[in-house]
């Protein structure tokens, strides 16, 4: 049942499909920059080499020390268990399934091929990660993930696309890992009670986890929690599952945007700024002008750092009145571009952790969000997916390209810390977002893959 789009016509669906591969592809990108270069770099780079604690003789020894830090720390008392009974006895086993997961993941986002077992496959991979406390970033990839998962991503511009209408095996085989998920209507009001049960103890276990290491995934669980349960509910109800989704994304974004300025108050390169007073944000945004590009630098020496109270305040005010617009629905369309456009400027002035995986997901909360659980559905406005021209692809490609081969001579060093780095990540954050539009935006890719919903699966017979 969670297969269908139930768009408002034709128009709708061929506008949304974009926007949907976007999100697939970007948080594909963003995958394999953390394999590579990123906070939780395994693979390396041919300047690197890979990380001796993931690949190569110490292997193991990144998981076993993050379990047993969990441990030592505090967490759940069931998942110390599972910690002490399942991973550490065997760290290098689990080593290897979790690259194996993330590579899988990353590369089948990216291409859009079997994204629906690749996507439950990044979800089951993320979800324990969440509770070895690891919880201000590993929610950021798994919304879009779980997004990806429920709109079959691959179908749009995607190798999905193609395959799905093979007559072979890989055909079949296609048609099967992304068949639509069997849950009957009348299944839905238990799993929706199941789930608040799950949301329930999350929440009633965040007093005994305020001091611990997962203080805050008790909150994140109960907000996904949350949002499932009330997803599932507007899905029995009969809506679209990926219009649903993409309100439970907004609803994410919203949050997030709010969780930086009320939980997480103090900025840094890894933040938003939130509301930090003037001297924190100096400090943070002084650091990356040392390290970032030459124009980036000369900009926040002489515009930004100069009158920081002014940005400070500018800061505040779009954060909070974009937070609130999306968490209640509130003129969606304009909100989501604001967040995407703040995201932006912010990944290109330095702050390039927080802001480019929040932005994964504010890409859809601008661009199909609105229809549920909105303000916006109550006035009865029904926003649109916006129209994306072919003519931008291949400047798109080309900004890109340039961005992406800045970020590589100036070179990432993976063990540095964000502000050391700003320059050649935000050029690379920069550039995944242009190879994004470029590939979505393409004439000949949309030709190549079609949309699932014009043309029927080829027979098998």
């Amino acid at each position: 049942m969670l297969d269908n789009l139930s768009a408002v016509d034709g128009s709708t669906d061929r506008r949304a499909g974009p926007w949907i591969a976007f999100a697939r592809v970007f948080a594909g990108f963003l995958l394999l920059y953390e394999l590579t270069l990123g906070g939780w770099w395994k693979l390396g780079w041919v300047t690197t080499g890979p990380n001796p604690e993931w690949v190569g003789s110490s292997a193991g020894a990144e998981v076993q020390s993050v379990a047993e830090q969990a441990i030592d720390e505090g967490t759940f008392g069931w998942f110390a268990w599972l910690l002490e009974a399942v991973v550490l006895p065997a760290p290098e086993l689990w080593t290897a399934l979790a690259l194996a997961a993330q590579i899988a993941t990353a590369a089948c986002l990216v291409l859009g091929l079997w994204t629906r077992p690749a996507a439950l496959l990044g979800i089951l991979y993320f979800l324990p990660v969440f509770h070895l406390g690891m919880i201000r970033t590993s929610p950021l990839f798994t919304v879009p993930i779980a997004f990806a998962f429920v709109a079959n991503a691959g179908r749009y511009y995607g190798v999905d696309a193609v395959l799905w209408r093979r007559s072979g095996v890989v055909g079949r085989f296609t048609r099967t890992v992304n068949a639509p998920l069997p849950i009957r209507r009348h299944w839905y009001p238990p799993l929706v009670a199941a789930v608040a049960v799950i949301g329930v103890y999350y929440l009633l276990s965040i007093p005994e986890t305020v001091d611990t290491r997962v203080h805050l995934t008790s909150l994140e669980m109960t907000v996904f929690a949350g949002l499932v349960a009330g997803g599932l509910s507007f899905v029995y109800r009969g809506a679209s599952p990926v219009s649903v989704a993409a309100d439970a994304l907004r609803i994410f974004v919203g949050y997030r945007f709010l969780q930086e300025i009320v939980v997480r108050a103090e900025p840094g390169a890894n933040a938003l700024p939130g509301w930090a007073s003037a001297d924190a944000q100096a400090d943070v945004f002084g650091g990356i002008a040392e390290t970032h590009v030459a124009p980036v630098s000369a900009f926040l020496e002489g515009a930004v750092l100069p009158a920081m109270s002014a940005w400070v305040v500018a800061f505040a005010i779009v954060q909070t009145a974009v937070g609130v617009s999306l968490l209640v629905g509130y003129r969606t369309r304009i909100a989501g571009t604001v967040a995407v456009g703040y995201l932006t400027v912010l990944t290109a002035l330095g702050l390039v952790r927080l802001a480019p995986l929040v932005f994964a997901s504010a890409i859809v909360a601008a661009t199909l969000a609105g229809r549920h659980a909105s303000l916006d559905a109550i006035a009865g406005r029904t926003p649109q997916p916006p129209a994306l021209s072919d003519r931008i692809a291949i400047p798109a490609a080309v900004g890109g390209i340039a961005l992406l081969a800045g970020g590589a001579l100036l070179g990432i060093d993976p063990e540095a810390g964000y502000a050391e780095v700003a320059g050649p990540v935000a050029l690379t954050m920069l550039a995944f977002g242009l190879l994004a539009l470029a590939i979505v935006s393409s004439a000949r890719i949309e030709s190549a893959s079609s949309r699932l919903e014009s043309p029927s699966p080829t027979s098998d017979d």
